[in-house]
């Protein structure tokens, strides 16, 4: 007689198990290529962006007399856009009116030469003109790399 057929029998749900492990390590091995190749380029680009600062909105609190004002500083990667005072009140304007012409020309002097290095004060309220400097560089310095 010659050869006689062969019969293989397959159970289905050893057939299920098989695919749906075969479609979960597929699926891993995806999921860890597309993991570790955005690493990589997640560092280059941080490499290639080489801001001195992180974008943000800063802040910090100065108190004069007991009264808190807050300085907000914003920042991107490269640049100083604002600078501003917020929450001053109404007792601070009157004790110290010099604070707020201060403060805007220190903001508009650093706003425009992007630098807090040779900030020129008015020499009738150099003590203003610092306490407010040191708290927007303070502020600012929140957001340097």
């Amino acid at each position: 007689m010659g050869k006689s057929p062969k019969f293989m029998v397959f159970h289905l749900k050893e057939l299920i198990y098989t695919v749906v492990f075969v479609l979960l390590g597929i699926v891993l091995v995806i999921s860890l290529i597309f993991m570790f190749c955005n690493r990589n380029s997640d560092e280059k680009k941080e490499k290639s962006s080489s801001g001195q600062y992180e974008a943000g909105v800063y802040t910090s609190c100065v108190t004069l007399n007991g009264n808190p004002m807050e300085v907000t500083v914003t920042l991107d990667s490269n640049h100083i856009n604002s600078i501003t005072v917020d929450n001053i009140s109404d007792a601070i304007t009157t004790m110290y009116p010099l604070v707020e012409p201060a403060f805007e020309d220190i903001s508009k002097q650093i706003v425009d030469t992007q630098s807090v290095d040779n900030i020129k004060f008015s020499e009738e309220s150099q003590y203003t003109y610092s306490l407010l400097y040191n708290a927007i560089v303070d502020t600012i310095n929140k957001g340097k790399k």
